[in-house]
Order: C-alpha cells, then structure tokens, then sequence
C-alpha cells in the first residue's frame, strides 16, 4: 500500500522502505495508542504506554480479546453500546471502568476507531486510543458528593434535603404509613459562635450530629439546611398511631442536647425545637410541606421556655393561624383606614436613595422612595402600608411620586447636575391602559428626556397578565427604562424576563443576608446572576450592600451598579446635593482590605481552575495576605496561584478555606453592619 506525506513524498508500507520503521517508533511515541486488533477484536498490538497503564505484557494480550479487562462493577451498559458502535462500522468514545493485572480498578477515556487497510470495504483492524482518567473521575465524584453534603457536618446539604421531601411526597401513599419531616433550629447556638468563634461552633454541630444519627432508625434522614437549621425525615410512621409513636422517637432524640458538649475543655450547652409535619395530612408537595414545617418551628420556639415540649406540630400551627387571623383582620381594616387618610391627605414623603455604579465610582441615579406621614409624626414604609392599599390609592401614590422626582431632574438639570431617577411601579396599575399616556406627559411637562426615567417593577404573582404586558411595551416604547425589582425575593422567574421588556434587574438583599455564615454560597450565587445579566443583556443592581465587604465582593465579582448604606440612606430631596458634593467616587476603587473581597477575588479564578493573571508581586491578593500578618501557610499557597505551567487545586482550596476562617475570626472589619429596617 503507497502512502503520500504532506511533502508529496511518496513510500510503502508493506515491508519495503522505511515506512514499517516509521510507524513503529510511532506506535510506541505516542503514548494515547494502547491496542490495535483485527477484525474478530484479537489483539495484534501492545503498546509501551498500555503495560504502563495496565500492567499486562504483549504476550498477556495478542491474540486475546480486551474484554479481560472488564471485571466487577463494569456498567453493562458501555459495553453493550460499544459492541453496537463498532458493528455498525463506526467510530466509539466513552469512558469505561476497567481492572489492571493487580486486580486494581481505573477509568479509562476509550476511542475505539474502525480501520480498512488496503482496498478492503470492510473494516479489518481496530485502533484503540486509552489515557487513564482516574483522577478527573475521582475528582468529579468528589464534587459530586460535595454538591449535596455539608462540609462541616458530613450530612446531606439543602439541595440533597429537598430531594429527599421531594421523594417522600412523591411516592405513592401508603395507606398505613405515613413520613414526619421536622425542621429543627439549635437555640442558643448562636451565642457560641460568637462567644468561642466559628471553629469551636463547628465542633458542636459535629458532635450534634453525630450523637442524632446514632438515634435514628433505618432508613431516616438527617440533613444540614444550613447555619443551625437541620431537616429531619421520619419514615415507616404508623398512620393510626403516630401521635403515640412520635413522641417516643422525638423525646429519644432530645436526649442529643440534655447533656453538654466538650470543646476545648470547655462544656457548652444547647437547645433545640422543632416543626413537624405529616406527609401527606400537611402538605401534598414539598413546597407546602416545608412550609409547614417552617409556620410549626416558629410556634416552637415562641414557647421552648415553657417545659412542655421541643416540638409544635403543624396541625396545631394552623389552628392557632386561623385564630389569629380573625384578630388580624380586625386590626388591617384600622391600620388600612389611617394609611388611606394620610394618602388622601396628601401626607406623602418622597426620599431618595443613590445608586453607584461600581465600575467608576460615579452616581449612577436615584431611586424615588415613598412614605407616609402618619397622625404624630411617625413616618410609615412601604413594608407596613402598601399590602393595605387598593389599585386606586396605589395608583395616587406613585403619581405623586413620579412627579416629585421628575421635578429632581429638572431642578438638578437646571444646577448643572444630571442624575436620572427610578421609580417604583405597582404591578397592579398596570392594568390601567391610561398609565402610559400619563407618564408621557409628565415627562413632556418636566422637559426631561425618557430614558432618563427607570420604572421598577416588583415581583409579583400577579405579572401575568396581558395587559400588564401591553402597558409595560408601550412605556418601553416611550424610551422608559424597565426594571424587575427584587429578583429573588419570592416569585423570580426566567420566563419573565425574557418576556417582559426589561433593561435592568435588581437582586433582592435577602439572597445575601448569609453572606458571612456561608460566603462560598452566596459569592456563586451573586457571580451566577450577575452573569446572567450579562447573558441577557441587561443592567444588574446589587441591593442592600450595607458594608464595606460585601461592596468590594459585588464590585471585584463585576457588578455594575450597587445599592445601599454603604453609600448613603434614603435622604430628604434637599440632602440630595450634599451628599453628592461629598461623595468620593473613588472609595471603592482601592486595594484588597476585607477577608470577604479576598476571597471573591481568588474564588472568580479558582472556579475556573484558572491561575491568578497578574504578577505575584502586583497582585491585590498579595497585599491582603501579607497585611493580615499570619501568613505562614497562606503566602505559598497564594504563590501557587501565579503558576502558569500546572494547577494547584489543594492549595487553591486551602487558601479558600483560610480565607474563610479570615471572614469568620472576630474583628471590626468582619462584623457585619446592624441590620437596617428602614425599608422601601
């Protein structure tokens, strides 16, 4: 057979020449070629690298089928597929669990590729490509097991737990048996973690832990929610007798707090409650059943003083919430009454809070905020007096807002100063076709340009409507800026996004109030969302950045615009100007200083198993690490990272976890900021 190189030279392969000799240096250089077979997949060739890999010897393999390599555990299913490929005279890839000579298992990458030598139409040799992928196996199975367990306590984590109801609702209900699932909180575990720190506080969970699971029965399921929450599953349960077979098995497992906990010496006591709920007498689906669970913790821990028993059932809490309710609605109809007034009496405060965008530093607007002036002087938000307003009286309000801040423009235009505005816009107006015609006249009638003006949309159940989506395209058309305001705050939805005409999204300071107790967590989720902004094209609003940390995190994770009192509080329209006189732009823009910021800016390349891009000596991090001053294990760890020729995945993940010990070590620059209630 002549064969041609890219040189046009030409030579044989059939014993003649220098071809045979060619080809088998080949063979043996490249090292992803294992085996070469005939027709019948009898081995005719070993490689170098497939004794390396494998242990066994040509005289082991030629003439004997590769199938010697498939031992306990293979998944029939590779195989099978393979067998059908090859028949069909086409070209297999996959990856198969193989045994060595040792008897030792490893996975291997395999190319099988079909061969017609000479003139042959059928295939008469197969080549057979392997490179031993172990490792990268392990590795995923690793990441596997980490995605749905906790990595303090070892137990199933948030998303393992929720699977887990999800299969106890979704079974087929037994008409004798029944599941308790119960969502417990630890009391008093906060006090630990702040009085011995977060270290010591991991030590009690495990312990906690630990001393549940040897208490529980077959088949039952312990999982970490998250900070001091645990989900609890409770199968095979009576149905006719679980109100006296659960007790029994709940007061077993209060004996896991009645006697202290060891750390460093030092004995450390906590409690413990619990909501519990009945699959399916409480709830038909998770979502119900959780807030089940959730509405009995609550009653719980309202009482757990009263000696009378860790747990509240949801049964219960329903009753009591129906009780309650009758009193409550005596109670809204006054409140709705004197929120009306005021609105009618025109008692309405518009204050304005300012956004930056992170990426210069400059304001980027101001969003209108409105509240209510009540008898006395107390000031009402939004939180308190909007769910007591009807369409009309919402329709009042953010008339009178969006005048009062279109008349900001105007008067800053005429300072020489041009901020634009954000308004928010009650999804229930949005029925009134007149809406849009009315926000173009007062544009018209204030002079000012419409992209100047950003309407926020509030998430809301009620965004279905086509109506709804008829006015919000005639306000884009006007050139208005659309916003979904609070992504995440309850009812997100994708689907909205796409078809409604939004330019911005703001994400709701609720998805990241754990920021501290769970820092991996939350800096994936704000990298994922701003993202996806990217993805959609539109402005991402990062809301409730209330520190110094979670702003740096925000604006070295490429957030453009941030929100927040960090910057400043909603203010008064005349404390508009100076404040913006005295805002620096640039204090956002220095170097590295919290354990938080750290930590975004080395996990936005370790996600991507990416090395640091900058010079060691000029990297931020460099600066940070060296500061904090206990750097003997964290500077060559860090160093690591500068590498371009391998990857360091353990040292990447030890610096991760130092950073992590960095946001929880008590300090002023780590504590988060006092909650702020003033809400919108």
């Amino acid at each position: 057979m002549l064969v041609e190189d890219r040189d046009g030279r030409r030579g044989e392969i059939d014993g003649r020449g220098e071809w045979p000799a060619v080809l088998a240096e080949a063979r043996t250089a490249i090292a992803d070629i294992a085996l070469i077979t005939d027709a019948d997949q009898a081995v005719t060739f070993v490689s170098s690298s497939f004794t390396a890999m494998t242990g066994y010897e040509p005289a082991d393999m030629v003439g004997r089928n590769c199938r010697l390599l498939q031992g306990p555990g293979t998944d029939a299913g590779t195989p099978h597929q393979m067998r059908e490929v090859l028949a069909a005279g086409e070209v297999f890839e996959g990856e198969i669990l193989n045994y060595r000579k040792d008897g030792s298992a490893f996975w291997a990458a395999l190319k099988i590729v079909p061969m017609r030598v000479g003139d042959s139409l059928e295939v008469t040799h197969y080549v057979s490509v392997q490179r031993d992928i172990s490792n990268r196996v392990a590795l995923l199975k690793q990441l596997e097991a980490q995605a749905v367990h906790d990595h303090v306590t070892g137990l199933p984590n948030r998303i393992a737990a929720e699977r887990a109801v999800e299969e106890a609702v979704q079974r087929s209900p037994e008409t004798d048996l029944t599941v308790a699932v119960g969502l417990i909180d630890l009391d008093d575990f906060r006090i630990v973690n702040n009085t011995l720190g977060h270290a010591a506080g991991d030590v009690v969970l495990q312990q906690w832990a630990t001393r549940v699971l040897a208490r529980l029965r077959e088949g039952d399921v312990l999982a970490r929610m998250g900070g001091d929450e645990f989900l609890l599953i409770l199968g095979n349960i009576a149905r006719a007798t679980s109100d006296e077979d659960l007790p029994g098995i709940l007061n077993r497992l209060h004996e896991t707090v009645e006697e202290p906990f060891t750390v460093d010496g030092r004995q450390v006591r906590i409690g413990m409650s619990m909501g519990i709920a009945l699959v399916p007498e409480d709830g038909t689906d998770s979502r119900s059943i959780l807030r089940s669970t959730d509405e009995a913790l609550y009653l719980a821990k309202g009482r757990r003083n009263d000696g009378v028993s860790w747990w509240e059932t949801a049964a219960y809490a329903q009753s009591q919430s129906l009780l309650d309710s009758t009193t409550a609605d005596a109670v809204g109809s006054r409140d709705a009454g004197m929120y009306r007034s005021a609105l009618r009496s025109g008692n309405i405060l518009v204050h304005f809070q300012p956004i930056v965008d992170l990426r210069d530093g400059s304001i980027a607007l101001f969003e209108a905020l409105a509240r209510l002036e009540l008898p006395g002087g107390r000031i009402a938000f939004p939180d308190e007096f909007l769910s007591h307003l009807s369409t009309e009286n919402l329709r009042v309000l953010f008339d009178h807002v969006l005048d009062r801040a279109l008349g900001l423009i105007a008067g800053w235009d005429r300072a020489g100063v041009p901020p634009n505005v954000a308004v928010n816009l009650p999804p229930e107006i949005l029925h009134d076709r007149t809406l849009p015609a009315l926000v173009g006249r007062m544009l018209h009638t204030h002079g000012i340009e419409p992209g100047r003006l950003g309407l926020e949309l509030l998430e809301s159940q009620t965004m279905v409507l086509e109506t709804q989506r008829a006015a919000l395209q005639e306000l884009a058309g006007l050139g208005v800026r659309l916003a979904m305001d609070d992504l995440g705050s309850g009812y997100s939805s994708l689907q909205r996004l796409s078809s409604f005409p939004f330019s911005a999204i703001k994400l709701d300071r609720g998805l990241f109030m754990h920021v501290y107790d769970r820092p991996l967590e939350t800096l994936s989720v704000m990298a994922t969302l701003i993202q996806m902004g990217r993805d959609l094209e539109m402005t991402v609003v990062i809301e409730g950045l209330e520190d110094e940390s979670l702003t740096e995190a925000a604006t070295i994770l490429g957030a453009p615009l941030g929100q927040g009192y960090y910057f400043a509080k909603p203010m008064d329209l005349e404390d508009c100007g100076r404040w913006a006189d005295s805002f620096d732009p640039n204090l956002h823009r220095s170097s590295i200083r919290t354990p938080l910021g750290a930590l975004a800016y080395h996990w936005q390349f370790a996600r991507l198993a990416a090395p640091h891009p900058l010079e060691l000596e000029h990297c931020p991090l460099t600066r940070f690490v060296r500061s904090i001053g206990t750097t003997s294990e964290a500077e060559p760890w860090h160093a690591l990272q500068h590498s371009a020729q391998q990857m360091h995945p353990a040292s990447s993940q030890y610096l991760i976890q130092w950073l992590t010990e960095q946001i929880h070590a008590p300090g002023p620059q780590n504590s988060q900021q006092e909650a702020h209630l003033e809400s919108r």
